[in-house]
């Protein structure tokens, strides 16, 4: 059994004087279940070099764990993960991997692929998962036709005085929207040089932007999402404007960042174009990037309302995610 204490506000707790009592709580079961997430997508991003997604869309694997519990999650390297398509055939499998390839590393659960298989826009598959002591899952999505792009543009302000410091501009693109479906979208942009090698990032800056008073959670404005960050993976549904032009137009910065992440650098390369990329996503993975946003805007408050995160895996937790991924470069 264990004891919950309520501590109110100094103030309330003088006006309730005398009130304060203890409530004995019954901890609540938990059944360990198998938690995953993976993210399906139709190569594009791979084959573009995009590596600062991080682990963002690498399976993962680990075992759920009560509410009460207090130490750190861990991942589990013992899992059998498969995908299979629409007919039945296997046509991924993973590996346990180490998250850093340079150094032995103590959180598990992350994996690879081990046939490079890629994902194909319209189709169907499922992801199986099994591990010793838990209950086999199984979730399955379609991934979702490629979106459409128009053309897009970049107006620079004034230029920086070193390429390594930020600089500053508009970037606008449209998605040209399918009118037949419900469609939903994320995207994501950076700089590369003259060569086609990664450059730096590209961070939305909403200085200028006059939509900011009011909630996080705004369905209805294309944002650029910020790569491996969950909080910032910021989706955008057609709701309400289906079949029309989704456009993206916001003011952005940019500054070098260097291959390898640290260093002294006194003449980078010149940055020569943005490219944007924008996925097709699933509605369960559009709802699930929603819930994350709510989770977090809570900021762990016991007086918020319930912001449970969604989950499309059956009989456990957690995500099977779907990306039709499209590139567009812009000179700058």
């Amino acid at each position: 059994m264990k004891k919950s204490f309520l501590w109110l506000p100094l103030a309330a707790a003088g006006a309730l004087a005398g009130c304060e009592s203890v409530v004995s709580v019954e901890p609540p079961a938990h059944t360990p279940r198998l938690a995953l997430i993976y993210t399906l997508t139709n190569g594009v991003a791979q084959a573009g070099n995009w590596q600062f997604y991080g682990d963002a869309r690498d399976l993962y694997v680990s075992t759920s764990q009560s509410v009460l519990a207090t130490k750190n999650l861990t991942g589990r390297a013992d899992a059998t993960v498969e995908l299979r398509d629409d007919a039945g055939q296997v046509v991924e499998q993973f590996r346990a991997r180490n998250r850093n390839q340079y150094a032995n590393d103590t959180v598990r659960g992350y994996y690879a692929p081990t046939r490079g298989y890629v994902g194909q826009p319209g189709q169907r598959y499922t992801l199986r998962a099994s591990a010793p002591g838990v209950e086999t899952v199984e979730a399955a999505l379609a991934l979702p036709a490629l979106p459409v792009l128009g053309a897009g543009s970049f107006v620079p302000e004034a230029a920086a005085a070193s390429p390594s410091q930020n600089q500053f501009g508009r970037l606008s693109f449209a998605v040209f929207d399918d009118a037949a479906t419900a469609n939903y979208y994320l995207a994501y942009a950076r700089v590369l040089d003259a060569s086609g090698q990664p450059w730096g990032r590209v961070f939305q800056d909403n200085s200028d932007r006059d939509d900011q008073v009011g909630p996080d959670v705004n369905l209805n404005r294309f944002d650029l999402s910020d790569p491996g960050t969950f909080y910032q993976t910021l989706p955008v549904s057609d709701a309400g404007r289906n079949g029309q032009r989704l456009v993206y137009s916001s003011k952005v910065r940019f500054f070098y960042s260097p291959p390898s992440g640290y260093g002294n650098y006194p003449n980078p390369p010149a940055p020569a174009f943005i490219e944007v990329l924008v996925s097709g996503i699933p509605a369960d993975t559009y709802n699930y990037y929603q819930s994350v946003q709510r989770y977090y805007d809570t900021e762990q408050s016991i007086f918020a309302e319930p912001a449970p995160l969604r989950s499309n895996v059956p009989g456990g937790y957690g995500l099977f995610a779907g990306a039709s991924d499209v590139v567009l470069r812009i000179p700058l």
